[in-house]
């Protein structure tokens, strides 16, 4: 009888987490910073797809910043605001963005970092567009929205 309760238990804890949906957690850059409307450097990472660093400059250029691309492994500029990014595609039966990671840096230190993570499970809402998950990352990594309102709003009954 423990037996079956240890098997019935084991397989509730991987069917619950095998249905984990997408998530964000991260900081923001501060307002003094946000506020000063910096100008921007991007460094470029090559080993991510290019479509990344296109979300990245477009969702820039909508909010009004001023941001330049630099080459992978750039010094930063400590005047500037810099971000770096990294994000890693996964296939299960269709390629989806399976982690992301966006770091911004002023005067040489990390001041915010936002991550999305889409667990390989059951759960579909992993293979959500990848550019708007991307969009999300900025909005609460430039504080317009907080992590949880992000992971709230790509849920499936949130989008279009």
């Amino acid at each position: 009888m423990k037996s079956i309760r240890s098997l019935l238990v084991i397989v509730t804890v991987s069917l619950v987490s095998a249905c984990a949906a997408p998530r964000y957690t991260g900081t923001q850059i501060s307002n003094d910073i946000i506020n000063e409307k910096p100008e921007v450097v991007i460094v470029e990472d090559a080993a991510t797809k290019q479509s990344f660093l296109n979300t990245i400059k477009k969702w820039l250029a909508k909010n009004g910043y001023n941001y330049k691309v630099a080459k992978d492994g750039s010094s930063h500029n400590l005047e500037k605001l810099t971000i770096e990014y990294v994000g890693h595609w996964k296939w299960d039966l269709a390629l989806y963005l399976s982690k992301a990671k966006i770091e911004a840096f002023h005067q040489g230190q990390r001041i915010a970092e936002v991550e999305d993570k889409a667990p390989n499970s059951f759960n579909t809402n992993k293979f959500s567009h990848a550019e708007g998950r991307i969009e999300y990352m900025l909005e609460v990594l430039f504080g317009k929205i907080s992590s949880a309102d992000a992971t709230e709003a790509i849920k499936p009954s949130k989008q279009e």
